[in-house]
């Protein structure tokens, strides 16, 4: 009696295996780390980490990749303010970061390009101490004056040529999106800092940039926002980065 039950036990045990072929487990192979370094422009809207984070944690059953997306972020904080500033350097230092992006203070990159120049370089030098490499994150211009868009995105190409670091042009891609898809508005009331549509072009920009990756067929879509505005979004964001 005991031998057939141990026989049924067996059996279902098979059977089980055999028919079950769906579940698959997926074993992370390496870890990725992002620190962003920078102010408002970064943490509104729970921040671009937030909403790049979830994008990448929408990968998981294809990526095997596991990714940490934090922020160190001051309202109001130019470069200049975070080399200064020592937790933002204990920030720096707190991990093995893979990149680490800088974004400066909106205006300071029209109003004294040297001083960005200056910090940005110095912040790059503490960044490859720690073995990691440097991002620069282009900003947009005020609404109110658009055309501010070739001085910002002069001098963060500048400055990147000089330090050797890729730029995120999301600045040229908010243009894109203002002047391509009025009905978007990316600003929030303040006409300045970004609001949720914005925030979500952001992310999706480093999700190219970073990670190479298509948003367009990435399923996250940020609570407010309209499925038909985050469709948009991607799709204006990979038109432009597939394009340029």
């Amino acid at each position: 009696m005991k031998f057939f039950k141990y026989l049924i036990v067996c059996l279902l045990i098979c059977s089980i295996s055999a028919c079950d072929d769906t579940v698959v487990i997926h074993s992370k192979s390496k870890t990725y780390k992002v620190l962003f370094v920078g102010n408002s422009f970064t943490f509104y809207n729970s921040g671009v980490d937030y909403h790049l984070q979830q994008m990448l944690n929408a990968d998981k059953s294809s990526d095997s990749t596991s990714y940490i997306i934090q922020k160190i972020a001051v309202s109001s904080y130019t470069l200049q303010d975070h080399y200064n500033d020592s937790l933002t350097i204990r920030k720096i230092r707190s991990d093995k970061w893979n990149k680490i992006v800088l974004q400066e203070q909106s205006t300071r990159p029209m109003t004294n390009r040297d001083l960005f120049l200056q910090y940005a370089t110095l912040l790059d030098a503490k960044v490859k101490k720690d073995s990691a490499s440097t991002v620069l994150y282009m900003t947009w211009p005020e609404k109110a004056t658009p055309g501010d868009i070739t001085s910002l995105s002069s001098a963060y190409l500048y400055v990147g040529q000089q330090i050797h670091a890729p730029v995120v042009p999301v600045g040229l891609v908010w243009e894109y999106v203002v002047n391509t898809y009025p009905q978007l508005n990316l600003y929030f009331t303040d006409n300045k800092h970004p609001g949720l549509p914005g925030t979500f072009l952001i992310a999706c920009t480093f999700y190219n940039s970073l990670f190479n990756k298509n948003p367009v067929v990435n399923s996250y879509v940020p609570a407010g926002l309209s499925m038909n505005d985050a469709i948009l979004i991607r799709k204006a964001v990979n038109d432009y980065m597939t394009l340029r």
